[in-house]
């Protein structure tokens, strides 16, 4: 009876892990001493962006384009290189992480999740507002801008300063848009916008 209750308890503990994980990168300090601040910083934000990926349920016919690959695009510009390649091959949801820069969304296709830095943002509305929904999981990083530009993300999440961490700003009308699912355990660490 007691190996069933200690198997009971770690199998408990090894489904909540990816959770603590997530929570454990977005508490993160942004400004830690033992590497420099912007390659830790992009560190911080990969580990974050993989983690999310455990969190997203993608339509299947999403994952009938691309069965293998969990793709992570970069909107005009890869501001994670070269963290970036610390995730690149690992496995998500039994898809391989690759990654793929693209300078629009008609490029989209084959995306899972697109990565949009802040010197982008405009750029991307504007592709936005010209382009219909897609299956993919929009991620602005908006830790460098003002509580302003959050308000008028229309990205599906939001990477956020909290003082010194980096929070979540989940915007539900574009995760609906784009036909996704965010697991409740995700959404409990996040600022909900409706």
């Amino acid at each position: 009876m007691m190996i069933n209750a200690v198997t009971l308890k770690l199998s408990s503990v090894s489904q909540r892990l990816p959770v603590l994980l997530l929570l454990l990168a977005c508490l993160l300090p942004l400004h830690l001493q033992a590497e420099p601040h912007e390659d830790k910083l992009r560190q911080v934000k990969t580990a974050i962006l993989f983690n999310i990926a455990k969190f997203v349920r993608w339509p299947d016919n999403a994952i009938a384009n691309n069965p293998d690959h969990m793709t992570i695009c970069y909107y005009r510009e890869n501001s994670l290189r070269p963290a970036v390649q610390t995730i690149t091959g690992k496995s998500v949801q039994q898809r391989t992480v690759n990654d793929k820069l693209i300078h629009s969304l008609t490029e989209a296709d084959h995306c899972a999740m697109l990565f949009i830095p802040l010197s982008q943002i405009r750029h991307f509305a504007e592709d936005q507002a010209h382009h219909g929904p897609l299956p993919v999981l929009t991620v602005a990083d908006l830790t460098e801008s003002d509580s302003g530009v959050t308000s008028g993300s229309r990205a599906a999440i939001n990477l956020i300063r909290q003082g010194t961490r980096i929070g979540l700003d989940v915007y539900l009308p574009e995760v609906s848009r784009s036909g996704l699912t965010i697991s409740s355990e995700l959404l409990k660490l996040a600022r909900i916008r409706r």
